[in-house]
């Protein structure tokens, strides 16, 4: 995978990465009964509870694999925007049940891990274009956006379960 334009090593720390998130936000929401009201203490009016952000993940994982779809079948596809607000509404992200929205990231990832095992070198720089602020996307880019938005929902859950024991 020195295709990539990273060593193999960096490209092996980027699946174990993406193979991770899912242990790790189970671990960190385990002791979260379903009737918690953890999951719906909002720190930041303007961010997702815990509810709502395990369904966001989980459709998020959808998206990404997608638009990651996409690209290596089509030559430098349009990709769209996606009004993630409208998504939450649309998806009922409020009222969920949060961990059977955990089952389903767990096994959207496990399914874009299985895609991303199977590219060869030069599918990883397939890329589609005019997402909003993003003139040029390529597999490898979503793969490591993928991995940032884990981390930083990682941080946001790690943060909110802080501030709702902390009060």
């Amino acid at each position: 995978m020195a295709e990539l334009g990273m060593p193999p090593i960096v490209t092996d720390y980027l699946l174990h990465g993406l193979d991770a998130t899912p242990a790790v936000l189970a671990s960190m929401l385990e002791p979260v009964a379903v009737a918690d009201r953890r999951w719906n203490h909002r720190p930041d009016p303007e961010r997702f509870t815990l509810r709502e952000m395990v369904a966001h993940l989980a459709d998020w994982e959808v998206i990404f694999r997608s638009r990651m779809v996409r690209i290596l079948r089509e030559d430098h596809p349009a990709l769209e925007g996606i009004d993630e607000e409208r998504l939450a509404i649309d998806n009922d992200y409020a009222s969920c049940d949060p961990l059977a929205q955990l089952a389903v990231y767990v096994a959207e990832r496990k399914a874009s891990l299985t895609f991303l095992h199977g590219l060869s070198g030069d599918q990883w720089l397939r890329w589609g274009s005019r997402l909003p602020n993003v003139p040029r996307l390529s597999i490898s880019d979503t793969a490591v956006l993928m991995l940032g938005h884990d981390g930083y929902h990682l941080q946001q859950c790690a943060e909110w379960l802080r501030a709702s024991t902390e009060r």
